[in-house]
């Protein structure tokens, strides 16, 4: 039988440990590959291409290769080249820590790959959110009709990745339903910079499965 004094005790080590993991989280270096980024600006290099009337300003680079707890999506001003990185989820039946297979099917819970534009930031049922329009028929043409959105939701956040440490899910953060989500905390600030003329490009490398 354990004793009062030897819980208290495991509860200082765990709560330590705690301390030194999310330390460790705050300090690793968020991460996108030289090959997301690649993608992602050939495929908005032939948008434009296409469209030379429009003039885009924000290019969103989410990297499904990187395990959730990374802040694996890089929003980029075009005109500065000014970088800054967030946690975003990916679709619950895409996998756990790591997004492997990508669906554009109506309710199959899975991300969608490709070129995405921002039509308009809303309030819907999670807040603040940003309408999305997928631009490569095939991958994610369905996205409009899929209601696949960017939002904010609370397991986005450190607190989500240390719940799942202690209850032995792995370090990492929640997932949608097939739609990019970030933190609560930053919503405001990524709507602000996606809300006009903003797109997104979700890369991963060669998927296991693809629906």
């Amino acid at each position: 039988m354990l004793r009062k004094g030897t819980i208290i005790t495991y509860a200082g080590l765990l709560a330590g440990l705690l301390t030194i993991i999310s330390a460790g989280l705050l300090l690793i270096p968020e991460k996108v590959s030289p090959e997301a980024f690649r993608a992602a600006y050939a495929a908005l290099d032939a948008y434009r291409k296409a469209h030379p009337e429009e003039h885009p300003r924000m290019l969103a680079v989410a990297d499904y290769s990187k395990p959730s707890w990374l802040k694996r999506m890089a929003i980029i001003d075009l005109k500065t080249g000014r970088q800054s990185f967030y946690r975003v989820a990916h679709g619950r039946i895409s996998g756990e820590l790591y997004a492997r297979r990508f669906s554009d099917t109506p309710e199959s819970n899975m991300s969608s790959l490709g070129l995405y534009k921002v039509l308009a930031t809303y309030c819907g049922d999670h807040g603040t959110a940003l309408r999305l329009e997928g631009l490569e028929p095939g991958r994610n043409g369905n996205a409009f009709r899929r209601d696949i959105v960017l939002h904010s939701a609370g397991y986005v956040s450190l607190r989500y990745i240390l719940l799942n440490l202690v209850t032995f899910n792995g370090p990492r953060i929640g997932r949608s339903n097939g739609c990019f989500v970030v933190s609560a905390g930053e919503i405001e600030e990524v709507a602000q910079r996606l809300g006009r003329g903003g797109f997104i490009y979700a890369w991963a490398e060669e998927p296991e499965e693809r629906e």
